[in-house]
């Protein structure tokens, strides 16, 4: 009986003496990670601007709640399939911010206007993307098809304001988003944050218009007027 009490004994002191380092082991690896986390949407790789969220792209992990980004999505199908209005980096916390394109739809009362390559001066800026927010300044036809004539002029705003274009209508032309900028292929053009690589040419340019921008686009393009594009 003695014997088996003390190997009893000696079990009983050997697991105490192992049950320290088990606990901390657990603690390490176990529940410390999940001590006041919360999930959080990451990036899994870089993602360009104007992209549709995969899968692929993104993958859910643990952060401290004081490392959490406000905004910030907790659960994969509250982001997928959304478009990006803006370049985001590797392990960047996915937010709300990063993929507000409710702007980008039209509203009570606006329309998805397209605008007609005959009545654009020039070619759309090359930089341009879903998202901006552009004007247009009126250009009349005999001024328009001098200008390119002249290799290498610009029409600049000071040559505007010799032409006396219509001020007041030139002001309800501003501040208006471009819905669609496509490619020759009808494919969205899309570029890093900085704008120094596109995916292609701009060729044709969407806008969200409301009745009044509607009806002065369609009545100075009838006329033959031109519309320089410019962006904010």
């Amino acid at each position: 009986m003695n014997f088996w009490y003390k190997c009893l004994y000696y079990v009983l002191v050997i697991g105490l003496c192992l049950s320290g380092p088990a606990l901390l082991i657990g603690w390490k690896w176990g529940v410390e990670p999940r001590w006041g986390t919360v999930d959080v949407v990451q990036a899994a790789r870089g993602i360009d601007r104007g992209a549709r969220l995969s899968e692929a792209d993104l993958k859910v992990v643990k952060v401290k709640k004081e490392l959490l980004v406000s905004g910030a999505a907790s659960r994969l199908s509250a982001v997928l399939h959304q478009e990006t209005v803006r370049e985001i980096r590797p392990n960047e916390q996915i937010t709300d911010a990063m993929l507000n394109t409710a702007h980008l739809l039209p509203g009570p009362g606006e329309w998805n206007m397209p605008l007609p390559a005959e009545w654009t001066f020039g070619k759309p800026p090359g930089s341009l993307l879903r998202g901006d927010r552009i004007s247009l300044l009126l250009i009349p036809k005999e001024e328009a098809k001098k200008a390119e004539e002249k290799s290498g002029e610009e029409m600049t705003r000071e040559k505007m304001e010799q032409l006396q274009i219509p001020f007041e209508e030139e002001q309800r032309l501003t501040d208006m988003v471009v819905s669609f900028a496509k490619g020759t292929n009808n494919q969205e053009i899309s570029s890093s944050e900085d704008r120094k690589k596109t995916t292609g040419v701009v060729n044709t340019v969407e806008v969200i218009v409301t009745e009044q921008q509607k009806e002065l686009i369609r009545k100075y393009g009838m006329q033959g007027y031109k519309f320089l594009i410019i962006y904010h």
